[in-house]
C-alpha cells in the first residue's frame, strides 16, 4: 500500500517515524514550506521535512491546493495520512488517494474539534481525553472515526509535554490500524460537539485575581505557545513564564504579589499562590524564577 504522509512540526514526526520503522510503504511527505525562524530570520524547513529528507523519503511543500493536488497525483497514494499538517485539504485532494486521508487528532472526537484539542482539555480542565484517528472529509474533524482510545494525562504535564506522549501512542495507534486497515468498521462520531480554535497571544496573559487551579491550567495549556505571561506593576514589561505549579503551602498573599517562601518565589492568586520556577523576563534569555527576582529587587510584584 502506498501512504503518503502530511505533517509539519516536531510532534508528527514520531508517527512518521513509526510508519518508516515499521515497513510501511510511504512514498512522499508532504510539509509546510520553510519559513523564517527565531530573531535572524534564518529560513528553516519543517521537523517533518528535515526528518524525511534524512530518511531519503521525496518531499513535497505546495504553496497551494492545486500545487497539492497536482503531487498527489504523482505520487499517485492509496492512503493518506495527516498529522497536525497546517492546512485544510480541499475536496478534490481529498478524492485523489483511493483510500482516502486519515488523521490523528489528539483528542476524543467529536469533543475538541479544532487546531489545540489538548490546550483546551487542559484549560477546561478534562480528567481523560484521547487519540481519534478518523476518515477526513470536507468539515473540520467531522469525519468516521477508524480508531479510538482514552489517554489519561498526567497532572503536571504542560501542553507541550502532553502532546509529546499522545504523540507517541498515536503513532503506535496508526500502525496497528493500518495493519488491519482490510477488517476495519467506521463509526460515526457521536455527541456533543465542543470547539477547539488556536488559542492567541492575548489569552496567555494571567489573571492573579483568578483561583489558583484556573492559573495553573492557563500556564500548562499555553505552554510552549503561545506561552504565558503577566506584566511586572509598575513598568509595563512583560515576563513569560515556562514553568510553574501550584503552592502546597498556604500564603496570605494578595493577587499578584510576590514573596519568597522556603526559597521558592510564590506569586498570589484568589485562593492561594503559584510557584514559579523557570522565567523569561522580556528581552533576556530564559532563567530561574529566584535569580529574575534577585535582579528584580525588593517589592517587586505583578499587574493582577
Amino acid at each position: 500500500m502506498r501512504i503518503v504522509y502530511a505533517g509539519s512540526p516536531a510532534i508528527a514526526v514520531t508517527p512518521l517515524r513509526a510508519l518508516r520503522d515499521n515497513g510501511f510503504d510511504v512514498v512522499a511527505v508532504f510539509s509546510q514550506p520553510a519559513r523564517p525562524i527565531g530573531r535572524k530570520k534564518v529560513l528553516t524547513e519543517t521537523p517533518v521535512v528535515q526528518a524525511a529528507t534524512e530518511w531519503g523519503i521525496p518531499v513535497f511543500t505546495p504553496h497551494s491546493k492545486e500545487e497539492l493536488a497536482q503531487a498527489l497525483r504523482e505520487t499517485a497514494p492509496d492512503l493518506a495520512v495527516a498529522v497536525a499538517y497546517g492546512r485544510l485539504i480541499d475536496e478534490e485532494s481529498l478524492g485523489i488517494p483511493t483510500r482516502g486521508w486519515w488523521n490523528i487528532h489528539f483528542s476524543l472526537l467529536p469533543r475538541w474539534r479544532g487546531a489545540t484539542p489538548v490546550q483546551h482539555s487542559i484549560l477546561h480542565g478534562d480528567e481523560q481525553t484521547g487519540i481519534t484517528i478518523f476518515q477526513m472529509d470536507q468539515g473540520l474533524d467531522t469525519g468516521p472515526i477508524v480508531s479510538q482510545e482514552v489517554f489519561q494525562p498526567h497532572a503536571f504535564d504542560n501542553a507541550g509535554a502532553q502532546l509529546e506522549k499522545m504523540s507517541e501512542r498515536g503513532a503506535e495507534q496508526l500502525v496497528e490500524a493500518l495493519t488491519q486497515i482490510d477488517s476495519l468498521h467506521l463509526v460515526d462520531q457521536v455527541g456533543e460537539p465542543t470547539q477547539a480554535p488556536k488559542i492567541a497571544r492575548a489569552q496567555g496573559q494571567i489573571n492573579w485575581h483568578s483561583p489558583t487551579i484556573e492559573v495553573d491550567r492557563l500556564i500548562r495549556a499555553v505552554t510552549p505557545e503561545p506561552g504565558a505571561h503577566t506584566i511586572v506593576r509598575g513598568t509595563g514589561q512583560s515576563i513569560s513564564i515556562l514553568r510553574a505549579f501550584p503552592s502546597l503551602e498556604s500564603h496570605d498573599l494578595a493577587p499578584g504579589e510576590i514573596a519568597v517562601f522556603a526559597g521558592k518565589v510564590c506569586v498570589g492568586t484568589q485562593d492561594g499562590a503559584i510557584v514559579l520556577d523557570r522565567v523569561v523576563p522580556a528581552g533576556r534569555s530564559e532563567m530561574s524564577a529566584n535569580d529574575w527576582l534577585r535582579g528584580a529587587g525588593a517589592g517587586v510584584s505583578f499587574e493582577s
